[in-house]
């Protein structure tokens, strides 16, 4: 039990992106509506922008991939491991905001469900 609890903080609560992942997700669950977010994401550049930003700005800060045996750093892994944050973080928001979404409608349906019954 240990070691699953100690794969899920390695994994998960330390990664930066996936952090950041549901740091957006969650700005743009409590802010917008769900018929708005839909629209964010489908019809706007603004978050896909602040996605590459965020994997730009961590690459460059901090996990920009040098060749061996010296001090130059190799740009074309550094642009890959960039696009990969990126990916990493779209997955998140998205599983995210489909997380909140599922919970959010089986709130509904359970408080639709007893004040149903009540009225009886």
């Amino acid at each position: 039990m240990l070691g699953l609890i100690s794969l899920i903080v390695r994994t998960i609560v330390l990664n930066p992106m996936i952090v950041a992942g549901i740091a957006l997700a969650c700005y743009y669950k409590f802010t917008y509506s769900w018929q708005v977010i839909k629209l964010i994401f489908t019809a706007a550049w603004v978050p896909y922008a602040i996605m590459v930003g965020i994997a730009l700005a961590y690459t460059l800060l901090f996990k920009h991939v040098y060749y061996p045996n010296s001090k130059r750093i190799n740009w074309w892994a550094t642009t890959k491991s960039s696009v990969f944050h990126f990916l990493t973080i779209a997955l998140v928001v998205g599983l995210t905001l489909l997380i909140l979404h599922i919970w959010d409608s089986s709130s509904v349906q359970n408080l639709d469900d007893y004040l149903r019954y009540k009225k009886r």
